[in-house]
């Protein structure tokens, strides 16, 4: 098949699923600012076929040439790790080496980083990280507990899934494995424990091969089973059903939309699953719709769509918006395909994993892989301005600017935009410093959308609760308003309801590593992380004027204690649900609060939300801000804030992405400058 016979399939075929068979073009899709997004993604389609059916060609044309090549015959180039200072100089290299500087030291910056130096030998490769420690908010802390024992804790993301992302990472720039630099993920058997507000539990997430080799977890899912066919009548059985939906959302969701990956053999049972049953399962209904459709019980409806508070979304609809609310805060039914990545017994792609040694542990993992490629990473560096020519920075030293032949910004999309990017040229000279380069500030662009702030409670005990295990969600089921209720947070802040915290519905997760790695915590001793989804911050134009601490200063009076405390007594109060942790606050040795504001003050967080904009259409997939969206040459973006979207995977999906990107262009700026 030609290019453009195939560009014209795969986009009739786009259009026809969008539109659920009712238009078959792409001009046929309306042209208002409502279906933009839906344009957008048609039309971008294109390009996806296109440049998969030219990599095919380039596949084909070499596989007879890589096939008499064996393993022992691939040599991958090592680096030492750089002790040289960052140099500075008074422009980007016109000729020689070319400098990339890299914005940020999480998970986005070390992946695109570490893939930049391991395609390119002549690259200069540097981080500069604000904080003392690489990884941004994924990482671990240490709280002392006296006699020299010490108990762990997450700070950010807490459960590990699509350990195939993070295995790729190692193998594609040094082709060793992530156990080489001290990685080890082990499943998490069951995923989940779910507990909602009357006491009643069940476990979830029981793959195939485990209940198979291992007759406690068979008779753990059967007792699972037993209790969903208790809340309506074959409620196993639709579980089953709507896994299967929800595995082919995934199996051709993760390719085509989130790895820009064209696969045209998961379109066939994406198309039955969503078409079957008079389109029961369409994949951009609301995803209550298609929870109505399958399921009776509310418990069994909370329990299928609880991920979608990952992604920022609720999954009930919503009347009052158009559409049911899915091109904003209502989450469209193949987000279901979260439930399968986590809970799919037979799926390739599913599972719950934890790293040893938390996540901790992939940041180390990551920061030794950038060392072996020779990168140098600055910390305590902060970077007040970013222009096409480099980047203005403050360390021990001073101020001063570091010119870049390509700058590439891992600090979150919303606040970079409205903080550090600047139009203006470099200064001219040491005296020629603007304030508006040099002072720190906080702000955000306010025209997106964004995920919902969290409280996260970390609990260091002197107690072992047996009763969780690694991952537990706390859901409201009582009835259908009140698991409505329980998503308002998610809400435009016009429609969200106003009550006290301890009088409202609300969902929370917990976090016990214990129960898979017994480092985190010595014996008789426990930790536990209880994140409570919230409001985020409310932007005040005032803010943005004033030196960074003072607008950190204010943002913070939006959580008071006594919002805190409310929270905290309302969040015991649904852990006493279960006996053995009615007293638990007793048992309470040592607690770090987080709050909007402290991740907006430790990590640059827009709106101080640590799962970033949210995925509504018009923030989903190929319309989410990309990596060209600064507007300035020589700029691109990287993180959760931009595509594919949040989480450690789509963060590393998406850094990989972007290294391509950043190497063709400097390659291309080579060849044209030679």
């Amino acid at each position: 098949m030609q290019p453009k016979p195939l560009r014209i399939t795969l986009a009739m075929i786009f259009a026809w699923i969008l539109s659920n068979g009712k238009v078959t073009s792409f001009s046929a899709l309306p042209t208002t600012s409502q279906f933009r997004p839906i344009r957008v993604w048609a039309e971008s389609f294109h390009l996806i076929a296109q440049r998969e059916y030219k990599s095919t060609r380039i596949r084909h044309a070499t596989t007879h040439y890589s096939s008499s090549l064996d393993d022992s015959s691939i040599q991958v180039p090592s680096r030492s790790k750089s002790s040289e200072p960052v140099e500075f100089s008074s422009s980007p290299s016109n000729h020689g080496t070319k400098h990339v500087v890299v914005v940020g030291a999480g998970i986005g910056g070390l992946a695109v980083a570490s893939r930049i130096a391991a395609a390119n030998d002549d690259i200069k490769v540097t981080i500069l990280e604000k904080n003392s420690q690489v990884g941004g908010r994924c990482g671990s802390f240490w709280v002392d507990i006296g006699n020299n024992l010490r108990i762990r804790h997450e700070r950010g993301p807490s459960l590990l899934l699509l350990p195939e992302t993070y295995r790729q990472l190692f193998a594609e720039t040094t082709g060793k494995s992530a156990d080489d630099y001290g990685l080890k993920m082990t499943t998490c058997v069951p995923a989940y424990q779910v507990v909602f507000e009357d006491g009643d539990r069940l476990s979830v997430g029981f793959p195939a091969t485990a209940t198979a080799s291992d007759d406690s977890i068979r008779r753990m899912e059967q007792v699972s089973r037993a209790k969903m066919n208790s809340y309506e009548p074959n409620g196993a059985g639709k579980w089953d059903e709507y896994m299967d939906i929800t595995s082919a959302y995934l199996d051709c969701g993760l390719p085509n939309f989130i790895e820009e990956r064209l696969d045209l053999l998961s379109f066939p049972n994406f198309l039955m699953q969503s078409l079957k049953d008079s389109a029961k399962a369409w994949p951009l209904k609301p995803h209550s719709d298609v929870l109505d459709a399958i399921f009776d019980s509310d418990k069994l409806k909370a329990l299928a769509s609880f991920q979608d508070l990952y992604v920022g979304l609720e999954p009930y609809k919503n009347s009052d918006l158009f559409a049911g609310g899915v091109l904003q805060s209502t989450a469209p039914a193949v987000f279901g395909l979260l439930a399968a990545i986590e809970l799919h017994p037979t799926n390739n792609k599913a599972g719950v994993f934890a790293p040893i040694g938390g996540f901790q542990a992939v940041t180390d993992a990551m920061e030794r892989l950038a060392n072996e490629l020779g990168i140098k990473i600055s910390c305590d560096t902060t970077v007040t301005a970013i222009n096409k020519d480099g980047v203005h920075i403050r360390d021990t030293e001073g101020q001063r600017f570091l010119p870049a032949d390509l700058v590439i910004v891992n600090a979150d999309l919303p606040y970079a935009s409205k903080s550090l990017l600047k139009e203006e040229q470099k200064p001219t000279g040491p005296t020629a410093e603007r304030k508006s380069e040099t002072m720190e500030t906080y702000d955000w662009d306010e025209k997106f959308s964004f995920s919902s702030g969290v409280v996260s409670f970390h609990w260091s005990l002197d107690k072992r609760l047996e009763d969780l295990i690694t991952h537990n969600v706390f859901l409201m089921a009582e009835s259908r308003s009140k698991a409505e209720a329980s998503w308002h947070v998610l809400r435009p802040p016009k429609q969200r309801i106003q009550t006290s915290v301890d009088k409202m519905s609300f969902n929370f997760y917990v976090h016990r590593p214990t129960a898979t790695d017994p480092t985190a915590a010595p014996g008789g001793y426990d930790s536990i992380m209880v994140l409570v989804p919230c409001k985020t911050l409310l932007r005040e134009e005032e803010f943005a004027k004033l030196p960074r601490e003072k607008a950190m200063a204010n943002y913070k009076l939006q959580f008071s204690d006594s919002v805190i405390s409310e929270m905290r007594a309302a969040v015991l109060a649904r852990l006493g649900t279960i006996e053995t942790l009615s007293e638990l606050e007793k048992h309470i040795i040592d607690e770090v609060v987080d709050t909007p504001a402290s991740w907006a003050n430790q990590f640059n967080l827009a709106a101080g939300t640590p799962f970033a904009l949210s995925h509504g259409f018009a923030q989903l997939s190929l319309t989410r801000p990309g990596p060209k969206s600064s507007g300035l040459p020589n700029v691109l973006f990287c993180g959760a804030s931009s595509r594919p979207g949040n989480g450690v995977p789509l963060v590393l999906i998406g850094a990989k992405q972007v290294a391509e990107m950043a190497t063709k262009t400097i390659k291309t700026t080579k060849q044209s400058s030679g």
